[in-house]
């Protein structure tokens, strides 16, 4: 499989599993808002590009809150990530059938 896709595949998944958590526990504005622990989150690469993008905003001391206009506003890719990785995964299939049948 192709590591872009895959990294981005990764990434993708883990910024809707992080909102996913926000949208459980309602966590969509300030008054809501919650710490990462409540959440079961942790400090990650994933969640600081989120809070940079104001995607999740900070509404007090260790206390967030998903921002969904920010969310539901930010480019999507074009192709989604879903079609790239099956793409990736069936042309590593096809080449690894062609290796292996000229052995």
């Amino acid at each position: 499989m192709n590591a872009a896709a895959a990294a981005l595949a990764l990434v993708a998944r883990r910024e809707h599993q992080v909102v996913a958590a926000f949208r459980e526990k309602r966590a969509t504005s300030g008054p809501t808002a919650r710490k990462l622990r409540e959440l079961g989150l942790n400090d990650s690469r994933v969640l600081r590009a989120l809070i940079t993008a104001e995607i999740i905003r900070k509404a007090g001391p260790e206390r967030y809150f998903l921002n969904e206009v920010a969310w539901t506003a930010r480019p999507q890719p074009k192709i989604p990530v879903r079609t790239v990785v099956i793409v990736a995964l069936v042309l590593t299939i096809i080449i690894a059938v062609a290796f292996l049948a000229q052995r």
